[in-house]
């Protein structure tokens, strides 16, 4: 069969799209082998900020000659972006040749396309003996099927409201899931500086040692400073500013040291200045000045905010957004109606994807900007491209399939 055909074939296999829980994904991951995909797993929970810190701990590992494989999802343009070995995406005929694995190792046991996406990424990993595997979890944390494996370091980012049917109604509640990572006698690096309190409480119920941002490691343009696991403090100057978020690049940097691993200054600089992500504060080329990000939730959407309000000479705003219905609509456009002078809303072609028309009707009436509605997104891309000026800014943001689009668009254009 191709990838193609595969694809289809997950989609379909399992009676729901998720199905928490790791007791069936395990007992397969056992078959197979691949609860320790290489000597050295580190994996990466959390809200906000899992893809960034998964970037910089591949590119850190990548700078000192590891061989690394990374697993993230979901992807944007190709499936095979999920699954990348030493900086490149697997290829079709290796994630086939997992899919028959697994299919074969499964027998009696349904899993989710989740579950084979992971397994086949633990699997690739294995087959091409790479040194350090870095793991991002899908949705939440202690359920998620990635949380089968054994890291040596765990990681948790940002801690925000999202996914609360799944994942519980408070910050509390949600930061609990995410614990579920931890592991008794191993580190966790704590990207933010005032976490919820039951990522304490879990971290002393499981006896597991907590590195947490501004007590144990800092990261700013002039400093960095992070902990050994012997509790030596590492300092280093003038490391620069980063294009993705500096908490992010200051976890990974933690938990490369909790690793036992080390980089100097110079290398800390390399990792800030040329890591990127695509669809995180992405600009494309072209006529009109076009920024991409995948914010879809409030916290997310404040630190696009920032970064707006950080540019200069931008005349008007105009936004290209398409959300998921479940998604806090309300509380993004209330995040980013300040910087947003006309509004260009896109229904997604998705069962779970709100209409342009729910879009229009949770965007506060009080922002005081220009509304269109439009039913399909490259029409409201194009749209906003009609409209803009040539010193006005295009900013595309919202759920993953909206900054997929509009990428194949400008590759295809």
């Amino acid at each position: 069969m191709t990838l193609d055909e595969w694809l289809h074939r997950i989609e379909n296999l399992h009676p729901v799209k998720w199905d928490l829980g790791i007791e069936r994904v395990g007992e397969v991951a056992k078959r197979l082998a691949v609860v320790k995909p290489a000597p050295l797993v580190f994996l990466v929970a959390g809200t906000n900020g899992k893809g960034s810190t998964s970037e910089y701990l591949e590119q850190f590992c990548l700078h000192q000659g590891k061989r690394v494989g990374k697993a993230t999802s979901p992807h944007l343009l190709k499936f095979n972006e999920r699954i990348v070995v030493d900086g490149k995406p697997a290829p079709d005929n290796e994630i086939c040749a997992a899919f028959a694995a697994i299919e074969q190792a499964r027998d009696e046991i349904s899993l989710t396309f989740f579950e084979f996406a992971a397994l086949a990424a633990l699997l690739i990993f294995r087959e091409q003996q790479v040194e350090v595997a870095v793991l991002e979890v899908g949705l939440g944390g202690r359920l998620d099927a990635m949380n089968l494996v054994e890291p040596d370091v765990s990681v948790i980012t940002k801690i925000a409201m999202d996914h609360e049917a799944w994942l519980g109604s408070t910050l509390d509640e949600i930061a609990a899931e995410k614990a579920g990572v931890m592991r008794a006698g191993k580190p966790c690096v704590i990207a933010e500086s005032a976490p919820p309190n039951s990522i304490r409480l879990s971290a002393s119920e499981k006896a597991c040692r907590l590195f947490l941002n501004g007590d144990h490691f800092a990261l700013s343009a002039d400093t960095a400073r992070c902990t050994s696991m012997t509790g030596e403090s590492l300092h280093f100057d003038k490391p620069g500013n980063g294009y993705l978020p500096a908490d992010s690049a200051a976890a990974a940097m933690q938990a490369l040291v909790c690793a036992g691993l080390h980089f100097d200054e110079t290398n800390l600089q390399e990792v800030l200045r040329e890591t990127r992500l695509p669809g995180r504060l992405q600009w494309l080329e072209g006529e009109r000045q076009v920024l991409l990000d995948v914010a879809h939730n409030p916290n997310a959407a404040e630190y696009l905010k920032s970064y707006l309000q950080s540019l200069e000479g931008n005349d008007r705003v105009h936004a290209v957004v398409a959300m998921y219905a479940d998604k806090d609509c309300e509380g993004v456009f209330s995040m980013l109606s300040a910087c947003v002078d006309h509004w260009h809303l896109a229904s997604m072609d998705e069962a779970r994807g709100a209409t342009a028309q729910e879009l229009r009707n949770r965007l506060s009436a009080s922002s005081g900007s220009a509304v269109s509605t439009y039913d399909k997104i490259p029409d409201a891309f194009r749209g906003a491209l009609a409209m803009a000026g040539k010193d006005d800014l295009v900013l595309v943001f919202g759920s993953f399939p909206l900054v997929a689009t509009v990428l194949q668009l400008a590759v295809t254009k």
